[in-house]
């Protein structure tokens, strides 16, 4: 391949050559006339190519302007404020007062339960509350008394009753578990999953033993007045203590097989009924003594409450259980947290709903924001405040709404295998388009610096210990390479330059040859 100088040399030698000869001699000669013609031709050609041959590279001037830092993501509209409502309590709905696309104001009723017995509580409690300013007769004193008395007799009895049914539930049915049941040494004589087990369960049955005695000696003192509340909670007390052993014994018997314990099924059947017919018989014991105890406590109230007369402290009691009441009764209803529309509706009147069971919902009206999932390599540039910008692919890609970031989640969702950061982002002005649901394309302004040098982010080279442009010398053809120090980079490809350039200086983008 001729290079253009050889040819130029070439065709200039031949010119140059004919061109010492005389006229009359190249006059005769037409064919050395037309080859001087089309070396001129050639020389012509090749000197105007020459004169208009492209750079090596290509080049652009730096210059001042606005450098941003944009985090683009994707989110989901939905509402700032929204409340999946149920009742508190189960019950039938007698009354729904809204339906779906009303608006609600705070506090406007939804939807209330059958309420019957709960505006009777509250009138009962009330009522008490108005008694208690009045002194007892004498017939009522009598009254209270006796109801004292006889839930006295009735806890004594549910103590007595109690010691027998759980001395039976042991003796009878727990201690075929055991060798030398009722000495200080007891041994269980069934399969157990360790030496630990063992020890424990032996050490219970010594418990129990110490128990059921110190129960029957409290049984043989008198039980007048006072003591019938003390022995009945001391019965209490023993009967923990004996489910407790029963339970973990029967932990073990429940947990026998033929291959760990030796028995036959036969046997192992018998054994577990014999366990669970002793826990039965406890359990019978345990709801006597509660259900003793319990009614002495409330006639003791009773009796007390209506003998301190208007006493401030019992009219303060009395004034909780109003209040108490009225909190039920308030369940009844279920109320609008937020000023909003209605969007959920599901049961009708006169259908029984469960405590917690969904059956309404509202949404706050007008007022929106973008949730959108931010990855690990972003989330460190984006702040709470920062203003941004979003399309909703509803109305395309050239109407604009504005946002501002509102919060950030401390604790990453992982989504495909990358961690992110969820942002909520809320309009900054109100617009009936925005609907809840809708997908919205989210670029968030992180940072920016105005009336700055820049330059496009591909003219710098970056190595290990500097960085670098290429500027284009004077003569326009050549170029040297520069240190510089660089800023903020731009989402658009430009990057602020700090120092080692000024504004109209070339710097080479890309190196063609």
């Amino acid at each position: 391949m001729f290079k253009p100088d050889f040819v130029y040399y070439v065709c200039a030698s031949y010119v140059i050559t004919y061109m010492n000869e005389s006229f009359f001699a190249r006059f005769k000669n037409k064919y050395v006339i037309s080859g001087a013609v089309l070396a001129i031709i050639i020389i012509a050609i090749i000197i105007a190519k020459n004169s208009n041959k492209a750079l090596p590279f290509q080049f652009t001037t730096a210059n001042m302007g606005t450098v941003q830092e944009i985090v683009s993501v994707t989110g989901t509209v939905s509402p700032v404020g929204q409340a999946t409502l149920a009742f508190e309590k189960g019950g039938v709905i007698s009354a729904i007062y809204v339906k779906v696309s009303d608006k609600i104001s705070q506090g406007q009723a939804i939807a209330s339960l059958t309420s019957a017995d709960d505006q009777a509580a509250l009138d009962s409690a009330n009522a008490s509350l108005a008694d208690m300013s009045r002194t007892l007769t004498p017939e009522e004193l009598a009254v209270q008394k006796t109801a004292v008395a006889n839930a006295e007799s009735d806890a004594v009895n549910a103590a007595h009753d109690g010691y027998v049914k759980a001395l039976g539930a042991v003796v009878n049915y727990a201690d075929q578990f055991f060798n030398n049941a009722q000495s200080v040494n007891p041994s269980i004589n069934v399969y157990t999953q360790s030496m630990q087990a063992q020890i424990s369960l032996n050490g219970e049955r010594v418990a129990v033993s110490d128990s059921l005695k110190a129960w029957s000696n409290e049984l043989t003192i008198g039980t007048t007045g006072s003591s019938a509340s003390a022995l009945i909670s001391k019965s209490q007390s023993h009967l923990l203590v004996i489910k407790s052993f029963m339970s973990d014994l029967s932990n073990v018997v429940n947990s026998l097989n033929t291959g760990n314990s030796g028995l036959s099924q036969s046997a192992i059947n018998a054994d577990v009924a014999t366990i669970n017919l002793a826990l039965s018989n406890l359990d019978t014991a345990v709801a006597s003594v509660s259900g003793a105890q319990t009614a002495l406590a409330t006639a003791l109230s009773n009796y007390n409450l209506k003998l301190s007369g208007n006493s401030s402290e019992f009219i303060a009691v009395q004034v909780a259980k109003v209040a108490q009441a009225q909190a039920i009764l308030d369940q009844d209803t279920i109320h609008s947290p937020i000023n909003g529309v209605v969007t959920l509706v599901s049961p009708n009147v006169g259908e029984f709903v469960s405590p917690g069971q969904a059956v309404f919902g509202v949404q706050s009206d007008g007022n929106y924001k973008i949730e959108a999932n931010v990855p690990e390599a972003d989330i460190a540039k984006v702040a709470v405040g920062d203003i941004g910008t979003t399309t909703l692919d509803a109305y395309g890609s050239n109407t604009f709404f504005g946002v501002k970031v509102e919060t950030i989640d401390p604790a990453p969702v992982v989504i495909e295998g990358v961690p992110t950061y969820k942002v909520t982002s809320y309009f900054t002005n109100p617009d009936s388009r925005i609907r809840s649901g809708m997908t919205a394309n989210l670029e968030i302004l992180t940072h920016e610096r105005q009336n700055v040098l820049k330059i496009p982010y591909r003219a710098v080279s970056i190595s290990a210990t500097s960085t670098t442009v290429r500027i284009v010398n004077g003569d326009g053809k050549t170029y040297k390479t520069v240190p510089i120090v660089t800023g903020l980079k731009g989402s658009d490809g430009t990057i602020e330059i700090v120092s080692g350039l000024n504004a109209g200086d070339k710097v080479v983008t890309y190196i063609t040859s």
